[in-house]
């Protein structure tokens, strides 16, 4: 049963235009990257480029989106970036539903996790040692180095991929061979992000002396690449191995033979336990038999039965959710938002209602059930301001519920041309910005227009980074 697409059309042809974009420019054309180092700015070719990407990978089916798995993966990072520069810097956060493992970064502070990698990911020292060396990457600016000295490489593949595409968007062969050429130009595209082996050892040392310095389990490296290499001998190509080489090297210069234990490392993290079960949750959507896939691959019995309740949810049967939530000895915000979910699509949202209360009373000002409660009533979000992509989706989903109730259309249309801009879906938005001006009067055109400028300046400045040719 295979319910979920790992590599969608719209992720395919995002890396084409990555991939053409950057084949395009010579040595001499490619912006400096580093000029506005740490500037969240649309003078920063840097973020312009990281941004573009985004959006696009967050418009895509592959999307995971449940927003308690971003809220720890923020809290984990955030173990790790005071021993950094990028201390008061946003590090955006896109989990992708995927068979292929991997993490990497792109320009701008953009992290992405693949959800198979989670399957050799087994402990929470495993993933912050992921983690350091992906934000390593960050620190070092290694793709933007890079990038300054390999604009022509990427000519040779263009004109392959651009016929691949044409092929694949125009139907040739099966639906099944158009998805794994789809994939393959994905993945090639990708590899565009591939870091030189020195890049990749220097990234592995950074890490490390992030673990150290903030206290934690400097193992986690080398048992992250331990695992990593044993799955890599039963594959023919292990994604995160293929970008990041010389798996033998890393492991023999990521021990630490000086290992110890400290309180931080004794912990156990059943936070860690269900991030893990909701990755799982959607990569058992691509196996044939998912409960069996869960059963295999998850030990934990709490995290287990939470794996197969958002399982369930994912495919519509939320009956059979709170079956599997009621099994748990005991509960946490994943399983308390997800049971929320769960009673409001089993058409009892009184009862999930209720869970959302609760929550509530112990921390009032937490944005996710604070904004599903909103959502969920219909009742004005709180005046709450985000960085972070996947806290905006949450607001913006309220105010659409809000202003659709009070039947304020042109409000409601903006929330909702700010969601879809979100997703790179620039089209839409314009036109529904465009309907909400027209029909707004007062503070709201105020705000719609602003709106509407912003996108407008995004959109220019793409154009001058050559990111796209025309979205009006």
């Amino acid at each position: 049963m295979r319910l979920f697409q790992n590599v969608t059309t719209s992720f395919a042809i995002l890396a084409i235009v990555f991939t053409s974009t950057l084949s395009s420019m010579t040595q001499a054309s490619i912006p400096d990257l580093e000029a506005s180092k740490d500037e969240r700015t649309l003078s920063n070719p840097s973020y312009i480029l990281g941004q573009y990407w985004f959006r696009k990978l967050n418009g895509s089916r592959a999307l995971i989106d449940f927003p308690p798995a971003y809220n720890y993966l923020k809290d984990t990072l955030s173990r790790l970036l005071p021993q950094t520069n990028l201390y008061n810097t946003t590090i955006e956060m896109t989990l992708l539903n995927s068979s292929q493992s991997n993490a990497f970064v792109i320009p701008g502070n953009h992290l992405f996790i693949y959800s198979d990698i989670m399957e050799m990911i087994t402990s929470e020292d495993m993933l912050l040692g992921l983690l350091a060396h992906e934000v390593a990457h960050l620190e070092l600016r290694h793709y933007e180095r890079q990038q300054k000295n390999s604009g022509q490489e990427l000519q040779k593949t263009l004109a392959m991929l651009g016929a691949g595409l044409a092929a694949a968007l125009a139907g040739a062969g099966s639906d099944a061979t158009t998805a794994l050429w789809l994939g393959g130009i994905a993945n090639q595209a990708e590899n565009t992000l591939t870091y030189s082996r020195n890049q990749e050892q220097e990234a592995d040392r950074r890490g490390q002396e992030y673990l150290d310095n903030a206290g934690l389990a400097p193992e986690g490296m080398s048992k992250l690449f331990q695992a990593f290499f044993k799955k890599a001998l039963g594959r023919p190509k292990l994604e995160f191995l293929s970008t990041h080489p010389s798996p033998n090297t890393r492991l023999s210069d990521s021990f630490n033979t000086d290992a110890r234990e400290t309180i931080l490392s004794q912990m156990t993290s059943s936070d860690f336990e269900y991030f893990r079960a909701s990755l799982l949750a959607y990569r058992a959507g691509i196996e044939d038999n998912p409960y069996a896939y869960l059963d295999q691959n998850i030990q934990h019995i709490d995290a287990q039965n939470f794996a197969k309740a958002l399982f369930s949810y994912l495919i519509q049967s939320p009956e059979r959710a709170l079956v599997f939530l009621n099994k748990l000895e005991k509960t946490n915000a994943f399983s308390d938002y997800l049971e929320a979910l769960s009673y409001t699509q089993a058409n009892k949202k009184e009862t999930g209602l209720e869970i959302i209360q609760n929550r509530l009373a112990l921390a009032p000002n937490d944005i996710l059930f604070s904004m599903l409660n909103s959502q969920l009533t219909q009742s004005k979000p709180a005046n709450i301001h985000s960085g972070y992509l996947y806290e905006q989706r949450l607001i913006w989903r309220a105010n659409i519920q809000y202003y659709k109730s009070i039947n304020n259309i042109p409000m409601a249309l903006h929330y909702k041309a700010l969601l879809d801009f979100s997703q790179g879906k620039e089209k839409a938005a314009l036109f529904l910005i465009k309907r909400a001006k027209r029909d707004a009067s007062g503070n709201d055109k105020n705000i719609i227009l602003k709106t509407e400028g912003f996108f407008e300046r995004v959109i220019e400045a793409e154009k001058q980074e050559d990111l796209i040719e025309d979205k009006n």
